[in-house]
């Protein structure tokens, strides 16, 4: 188990439901909406969601880790993780394992830094 046991100060810990439009995003945008609010937080705060996300995968009886051997992603703590790896991860889970989802969005419930970001990231511009 990655989790280092700390406590999340209350800037970063956010009180509510799960937003609800990370449900309606397709994998490719999800795991750009990881990856991208990730680089918005500081390494400390990057561990420490990526705790709270192996602890709810836990509680579901799901293993992290058994879903980062298959991806190719070696890392053995959550610091050794990237903001990419975690966005392939999460794709990788609203693909193959949709009942894992819940569990993503409980995690981001937690972090202010995923509703700022949202709010942002939904609307996508033409290329």
């Amino acid at each position: 188990m990655m989790y280092r046991g700390k406590r999340m100060n209350r800037k970063q810990v956010r009180r509510g439901t799960p937003t609800s439009g990370i449900s309606s995003l397709d994998p490719d945008d999800l795991k750009n909406f990881i990856r991208d609010a990730l680089l918005s937080l500081a390494s400390e705060d990057r561990d420490d969601f990526i705790d709270a996300l192996e602890t709810e995968m836990e509680r579901a009886n799901l293993s992290m880790r058994s879903y980062l051997i298959p991806l190719g992603i070696l890392a053995m703590t959550a610091a050794e993780l990237t903001p990419t790896e975690v966005g392939h991860l999460v794709r990788f889970l609203k693909i193959n394992v949709p009942r894992a989802m819940p569990t993503v969005e409980s995690a981001i419930a937690r972090f202010e830094a995923f509703a700022e970001h949202e709010s942002g990231s939904t609307r996508r511009l033409a290329a």
